[in-house]
């Protein structure tokens, strides 16, 4: 099965954060034109035996507003069709488990060498409602 780099790259990340991950989202189907991902927002899934639940990961490059938009506003398809806010996200944390997007920035100055910096957004329910925050980070990878 042929995957993005951002999905190969989080997968990789989830790893050495020491889960046990599996890749949720389905290859691309010609006939939709789409890939379909767990519960529409879901790409990678891992669990720890240290953690209650489930983490739930969808990967991107650098759009990660789109993604935000997508999953709490809706969106309009390939056809122009409205498509509903994601129903199981709510649920999903509701339950105890988490959400995040993972997204991939190669970053450097010019004439240096570039870095992979990982952008990540938490969705946490708050008062009952879907909201997300980023999650600060230093780290920084080397590109492969």
């Amino acid at each position: 099965m042929s995957q993005t780099f951002s999905l190969q790259r989080s997968r990789e990340e989830h790893k050495r954060q020491r889960y046990a991950t599996w890749i949720v989202e389905k290859p691309f189907n010609p006939y939709t034109k789409r890939r379909e991902d767990l519960y529409n927002f879901a790409d990678l899934v891992g669990i720890r035996d240290d953690l209650p639940g489930v983490t739930a990961i969808q990967a991107t490059g650098e759009d990660v507003a789109s993604h935000i938009k997508k999953i709490l506003e809706g969106f309009l398809d390939g056809k122009g069709n409205p498509i509903l806010p994601n129903p199981y996200l709510r649920i999903w944390l509701k339950a105890g488990n988490r959400f995040f997007i993972w997204s991939w920035c190669l970053r450097g100055k010019q004439g240096k060498r570039k870095m992979y910096r990982l952008r990540e957004i938490e969705f946490i329910l708050d008062n009952g409602q879907v909201v997300h925050r980023e999650v600060p980070h230093v780290e920084e990878t080397d590109i492969d």
